[in-house]
Order: C-alpha cells, then structure tokens, then sequence
C-alpha cells in the first residue's frame, strides 16, 4: 500500500506585533512567535495618502531571522511626504507560511525648518491683512475668542499651538499648563492669553475649564459665559447661572475642541455633547445672539497613526462629517496641537488658519454684546434727558435726540422681552417632556 505523505501544516500566526516610527521615519519593529518558528517573511508597502489605496509606491519583502528589525524609510520616497504605510509579517518553517498578522501607521505631510518658518509667515501675513484687520474695522475692537470643550480634548494644548503659529516660532515655550493623558484636570479657572499678530493687533484666547458634561447646570454657567465678558481666575463652581453683566463686553466667538480619539471611542457620547453644546451657542443671550463658533477636531496625528482601517484617509473624513452634523456646523477642522519643537505640516498650517479665518469672517457679523448695547442705550436716553432738564443742551435738540433714543431702546427691549419669554418657555416645555419621556 502506497502512503501518502501530509502536507506540512502550517507554523503558528505570529503575536504582538508592535511597530515604532522613529523621527527620520524608520521603524523598529517587535513580535513574539510560538512553535519556535524563528524565521518570518515581512512585507512593507508605502501608499500616498492623498492617492488612491490600490497600487503601492514602495513595496519591499525580506526574510528576516529573530523577533526584531529595524527598516530604514526608503532612499527614494520622500520623508516630508504624508504617507500610509502597511506591515505584514508571517512565520516561515519548511517553506510553509503563517497566516499573516498586520499594522499600519499613517502620518501627516511635514515641513522643514525653513520651509515651516516660512509658510507660518506667509499664513500670518495673509490672516492679518485678510481677516484680522476686517474683523477690527467690523467690530472696532479686538477678537477675544472662547476655548471650549470637554477635559483631555485639548483645549489647552490647541492655545499654545494656535500661540505657536501666530507668532510663527514652533521652538515657542508652553504658554499655559496641560494635562497628559489620564491625569487630573489642569485647566481649573479661565485663563487668557493676548497673542500679538503685527504691530498693532492681538488675538486672545481664553482657556476655559473643562464643561465634562453639558447638564442642566452647565448649561446654565456656559449661557453666562457667553453673555457676560470674563474675568481670569474665575473657577467653573464659581460660575453663576444664566446671568448676563449688563456692563461688561462678552468674548465675540468661540471654538469648541473635540477630539477625533474620542470621537472614534465613544462616538455616541460626544454626538449627544456637541448636539447640547450648539444649541446653546446657537441660543446664546436668551435667544437674541447666535453666537459664532467652529470645531477644532484635536489629535488628528494620534488619529491617523492608530487607524486601522482600510483607507485612513477616508476614515478621517468619515469622523469629520459626523462631528459636522453633531456639531450643526460645516466649519470642522482637522488640528494636529503642535509641541514645543514639532515638525510643521503644510496641511496643518492651512487647517489651523481656515480655522481662525472662518471664525472671524462669522464673528464680525454677529454682534455678541446686543444687550449690553442696548443697556448702554437706555443709559444714554436718560443721560439726554438730564442734560435737557438741566439746561445743558438745547432742547429741540435734546428733544429729538431722545425720542430717537427712547424708541429704539423700547422696541429693542420690547423685541428681546418677546425672544426671551418664548426661549423660557420653550426651554420649560422642553423640560417637562423630558421629564415624561
């Protein structure tokens, strides 16, 4: 009787697969394998990340001995260049292979010392002339921008990356603390930070604690936040509720920042906070003020490295057009927070100031301190007609100047009184169905 031999079975998928990026883009690569398998056969192709998925621009496969190599970035792809780069790895015993275990990385485009240093100058230049300068001959004043969002977001982080870019130096020190991830809150009061842009402007960016979620009560402290100007050192249970300074200036805009890890991790959750958190921006001052806000859509580098899909380009694009609907705004952008000395990315440059050219094209159409103008006019009315009692003025002057005034703050006051009644009371039926449901 003839016998007939078995196939080889196949050696045992490897395990623990790590892979490193190193600064000059080579990788240093670990796995562990069992049935002693110590020859393995790896695979390493490089894909544009702004190309199509489908044929490689690099491929390169190597025998390799042990449970660890290192791999030079190749010599003839560029390492400036963003690219999504996909690993293999089988186990190889008698010319029989494993079932492949795999890892891709993916990262952003970067820039070189120079070439960074010279298109944040150029962005900076064409913000302050293009929108900055619109923005203060609008509004007559400087913008002063709220940083709001949930805690490990990085808000904090996005101020001293927005600071970095706006005076153009990514060697800039931190100008305000930040929390590395899962420790405790750094950001316990609103900070403020005036950042120069040319000779004679300034941007300030005012650091908020951490809204952890968009309850009642917190709603309720962010109306007054919005409504009210801000004082630093204020802390988030000091903060009083649904409250508006009639004297004071409110900030003019306001940038909401939402990590894209979170995002991916608990989609559900920050859906339903960024859903409460626009409607109160787009409610702001009882109902009278649509108050202008855009999403910083942080930790986009930790984003693309991690994924693990198919096309992390697409991936990325799927997450931003979720926050857009969540968020009920198009004005989503993809922020990789900049370090004391990172690397610059053109794409980054470019997403960072949209950001703030968008804001502010929004902010010099919106007036935020409508009920403090109208205060002020009410004031004003009645300042007018004291100096006419008093003799001060003439008064067929002093008559028609306060007529004039007088209408106009009524029927302001009387338009807002309407607004609001309607905003409170839709607010308490709103309440009260919840409460059924």
């Amino acid at each position: 009787m003839a016998v007939i031999s078995s196939m080889p079975s196949s050696p045992p998928k490897p395990t623990g697969l790590k892979v490193k990026v190193r600064p000059d883009k080579s990788f240093e690569i670990r796995w562990k394998a069992e049935g002693g398998a110590s020859l393995f056969e790896l695979t390493i192709s490089y894909f544009p990340f702004q190309g199509p998925m489908f044929q490689p621009s690099h491929s390169n496969v190597q025998q390799v001995e042990g449970f660890q190599t290192h791999l030079p970035h190749p010599d003839e792809l560029s390492r400036a260049q963003a690219w999504v780069v996909k690993i293999s790895l089988k186990a190889k015993s008698d010319g029989s292979l494993s079932d492949a275990v795999e890892y891709q990385i993916a990262w952003d485009d970067e820039l070189f010392d120079q070439e960074a240093r010279t298109d944040l100058e150029n962005k900076v230049e064409g913000f302050q002339t293009n929108d900055l300068h619109d923005f203060v001959s609008s509004r007559r004043d400087d913008p002063k921008i709220l940083v709001l969002g949930p805690q490990h977001h990085g808000k904090s982080s996005f101020v001293n990356h927005a600071y970095r870019c706006l005076i153009g130096n990514l060697d800039a020190n931190d100008q305000l603390d930040q929390a590395p991830a899962g420790a405790d809150e750094r950001t316990l009061a609103t900070k403020s930070i005036d950042i120069p842009v040319g000779q004679d402007s300034q941007v300030t960016l005012i650091d908020t604690p951490a809204f952890a979620t968009m309850s009642q009560e917190t709603e309720a402290k962010l109306r007054t936040l919005l409504s009210s100007g801000h004082c630093d050192g204020l802390r988030r249970q000091d903060m009083r509720q649904n409250k508006c300074s009639w004297y004071s200036r409110p900030p003019h805009a306001a940038i909401v920042v939402m990590s894209l890890c979170h995002w991916r991790d608990q989609r559900q959750e920050m859906a339903s906070y960024l859903q409460k958190i626009a409607g109160v921006l787009k409610t702001a001052s009882a109902g009278t003020v649509e108050f202008p806000y855009v999403v910083a859509a942080t930790h986009c580098d930790e984003f693309l490295e991690n994924c693990q899909k198919e096309d992390p380009r697409d991936e990325l694009e799927k997450a931003l057009q979720g926050i857009k609907g969540s968020a009920s705004t198009n004005h989503v952008y993809a922020i990789t927070n900049y370090m004391r000395g990172s690397m610059g990315s053109a794409r980054n440059n470019k997403a960072t100031f949209d950001l703030l050219s968008q804001l502010l094209a929004k902010a010099k159409r919106e007036n935020t301190a409508t009920n403090q103008d109208h205060f002020r006019s009410c004031m004003a009315g009645g300042a007018i007609g004291t100096a006419w009692t008093a003799g001060m003025v003439n008064p067929p002057v002093a008559l028609t100047l306060t007529l004039m005034t007088t209408a106009t703050t009524v029927l302001g006051w009387v338009g807002q009184w309407i607004f609001r009644k309607v905003f409170t009371q839709g607010r308490e039926l709103e309440g009260q169905n919840d409460g059924r449901k």
